[in-house]
């Protein structure tokens, strides 16, 4: 049986790399400790920063993207990185980033470490941030890998608005034809029931199920009840989304629906590709790369995918071996890999990987809305000509008898 990467637990392996880091910054921390004189105003301090540490959540990407280019500037300029991240934490509009910025330049001001710093905030600095931060810390070119850092985040959340903005179409349609079916329950078909109920003729099935909808919904214990019920199907599919196993089906029933399948595919290769590049281009480690790039990954048949890729290269066999063998990934995908590894450019190529797949997201968006418009102009159609049907037949079925 094959030896996975558990996408569902903190990769012991990271962490490794990470205890790595900190064991460089081992000594200062130490000394750090021991210079600091047992105030009561510096403990307290030190209390609150923590509690400000706790509150900070995840801002968006692209507004980490936009505070990291300004950083990078600033950076490149020659101005202080103290005073650079401070001015950032003046202009950034999200409370995270203003936070976790003021917070690393007052521990750098002391003599900690970026990364060291960095490592204080996971929910605002994921591990894909750090690691470039610390490669470029290390070589001494930290304004060029911040720019680089920001390029890729800007990246990733463009794929992730494109993602979501094929998705928002037929969510917001989809909440329009129920709003129109509420309606018109409520205010139309009371109308036409008051109509046929003086004239005393039986009524056609379709009529009749709609006339009886409607008496149903005007009762406040019945829209009690269905508003419940929603509240509770809602919640068990939450609580049932947060099961390993049930994503898992998800995720792979996903893969097989037309077009939203392909999407998923390139949109998570394009991922995986240009946080690699980005990655081994800063001069961080291959194997480190690929489990952080992994992260980056929103499918897990995919995490798994790239879970039997790093086991495979840690037993030697080529970086493009296990990616080969696997059906789910495209054959140019893994031929890129390989002529990387033979010429020596594997980096250059993971770039143009990147660049392909993003465009390919670009041209799958484009598909996927371009076949969703008109499906769900149909639907909504379909539904308001049902009701309308519906509602004449009666007067239909009687001109026919006076005739």
């Amino acid at each position: 049986m094959e030896n996975r990467v558990n996408p569902w637990v903190e990769d012991q392996r990271l962490g490794l790399a990470r205890e790595r880091r900190n064991a460089r910054k081992s000594g200062a921390r130490v000394q750090e400790k021991t210079s600091r004189r047992p105030q009561e105003q510096k403990v307290n301090g030190s209390r609150q920063k923590s509690e400000v540490r706790k509150k900070l959540k995840a801002p968006p990407t692209k507004s980490l993207a936009i505070a990291t280019k300004q950083l990078a500037s600033m950076v490149k300029t020659g101005l202080p990185i103290v005073e650079a991240l401070n001015l950032v934490a003046e202009t950034s509009d999200h409370k995270s980033i203003r936070g976790a910025f003021r917070d690393v330049a007052d521990g750098i001001g002391k003599g900690n470490t970026v990364v060291d710093m960095l490592e204080r905030h996971p929910l605002v600095f994921d591990e894909m941030y750090i690691a470039l931060a610390d490669a470029g810390e290390q070589a001494g070119l930290l304004a060029e890998v911040l720019e680089r850092e920001a390029n890729l985040l800007e990246t990733l959340a463009k794929l992730k608005g494109q993602i979501k903005s094929a998705m928002t179409y037929p969510i917001a349609i989809s909440i329009l034809v129920v709003i129109v079916i509420v309606v018109m329950l409520l205010f139309v078909i009371p109308i036409f029931a008051d109509i046929y109920k003086s004239s005393g003729a039986a009524l056609p099935s379709l009529t009749q199920m709609l006339i009886d909808a409607s008496e149903w919904l005007k009762s406040f214990g019945n829209i009690t009840m269905l508003g419940g019920t929603l509240v509770g199907i809602y919640w068990v599919l939450g609580e049932a989304m947060k099961k390993e196993s049930v994503i898992r089906v998800v995720d792979k029933a996903t893969l097989s629906i037309p077009v939203v399948g392909d999407l998923t595919t390139k949109s998570n290769l394009a991922n995986f590709a240009r946080t690699l590049a980005s990655l081994s281009t800063a001069g961080v480690p291959l194997l480190e790369a690929i489990l952080i790039a992994r992260r980056t990954l929103g499918n897990t048949v995919y995490r798994d995918i790239i879970g039997d890729m790093y086991q495979s290269i840690r037993v030697g066999d080529p970086i493009y071996k296990s990616l080969s063998d696997n059906e789910r990934v495209p054959k140019m995908f893994s031929a890129m890999f390989r002529i990387g590894e033979q010429t020596g450019e594997l980096s250059s190529m993971v770039d143009k990987l990147a660049d392909f797949y993003e465009e390919e997201v670009s041209t799958a968006v484009k598909s996927l809305t371009s076949i969703l418009e008109p499906m769900m102009i149909v639907i909504v159609a379909g539904v308001v000509a049902v009701i309308l049907v519906a509602m004449y037949l009666p007067m239909f079925n009687m001109m026919s008898t006076v005739s």
